[in-house]
């Protein structure tokens, strides 16, 4: 399916709730420059945020020559291109980022959710190459994700389809930023697991939880295994609907932390039950999460051809 296309540049941005990263790159997922500065976020920060793009692909484009304008966002994105939900960015509901970035930038324009992004680099870099059907899981702040099926992004009606971090997995459990209660990321995500540990008198980050597992602190050992727990029973739900060939994880949970996916790989076929099979559970390859707004722009090519 994925023909070779022309490799020509690209000018990325990843925006997140707190940085944004600005890089110049190529359709084969190499990265020539990047720079970063602080994400205006806050009600009033589109504009500014806008302004920002703007100061950025000034400055790149008087060194590269790029085609395409890529950007990866921490919200749900339509089909339109316009935002219905960025928890982490307040302010931006319904306003149709990729009319506006084609207004400013005199290239070909994609928008992505931040999720789907990293699962394209998976697919076309990483270890998503070698398998046609998987499930690609970011587990940081927040849980997101993305489905391969038949070496296709699916992505639903709307654009909205792998946010599997809103499946309730227990009911009248903790509140979740979506609304709902007990929800996979309100249990399982870098937060959640920070607020079992408040819970257990451990004022502690999610880095200096894993780093105290690590180290054998039998303090930090049940609130661990807990998120372990959850984790296992939101993946053995996503393997027992989608029946992928593997479940590749990533965000800043996993980073360094291959502990928690060994850990995990041995839960998960007990959660499975009488439905257990085979099913590769694989920590995604961190640096390609910087590649994520080149994927966006080689993939809709190759597709389309």
């Amino acid at each position: 399916m994925y023909t070779d296309v022309e490799n020509e540049n690209v000018l990325g941005f990843e925006v997140g709730a707190s940085k944004t990263i600005a890089l110049a790159g190529d359709l084969s997922g190499n990265v020539f420059s990047k720079l970063s500065t602080k994400t205006a976020n806050d009600r009033s920060s589109r504009e500014v945020l806008i302004n920002q793009l703007k100061s950025l692909y000034k400055k790149f484009s008087k060194k590269y020559d790029t085609a395409y304008v890529s950007m990866t966002f921490p919200g749900a994105i339509n089909k339109k291109g316009i935002v219905a939900y960025a928890p982490n960015l307040p302010g931006w509901k319904g306003y149709n980022l990729l009319n506006t970035l084609k207004e400013h930038f005199d290239s070909r324009v994609f928008v992505e959710n931040d999720a789907n992004a990293q699962a394209l680099a998976e697919k076309l870099y990483g270890y998503g190459r070698d398998y046609s059907n998987f499930v690609y899981l970011t587990i940081g702040t927040g849980i997101g994700g993305a489905i391969f099926i038949d070496d296709r992004l699916y992505s639903g009606r709307n654009g909205w389809a792998g946010e599997f971090g809103h499946m309730v997995m227990q009911a009248n459990g903790p509140v979740c930023g979506c609304g709902r209660h007990g929800c996979f990321e309100a249990l399982a995500s870098g937060s959640a697991i920070e607020r079992s540990a408040s819970a257990a008198g451990l004022k502690m980050t999610g880095k200096e939880i894993f780093d105290a597992w690590s180290a054998g602190d039998k303090r930090v050992k049940a609130v661990v295994n807990a998120m372990a727990n959850y984790l296992s029973i939101g993946i053995a739900n996503v393997v027992n609907i989608f029946d992928p060939e593997a479940i590749i994880i990533g965000g800043g949970i996993t980073k360094n932390n291959e502990q928690l996916i060994e850990l995990v790989r041995k839960k998960v076929p007990v959660e499975l039950g009488n439905y257990r099979r085979r099913i590769k559970i694989i920590r995604a390859a961190e640096s390609l999460v910087e590649k994520a707004p080149l994927a966006v722009v080689a993939y809709n090519k190759r597709i389309r051809r």
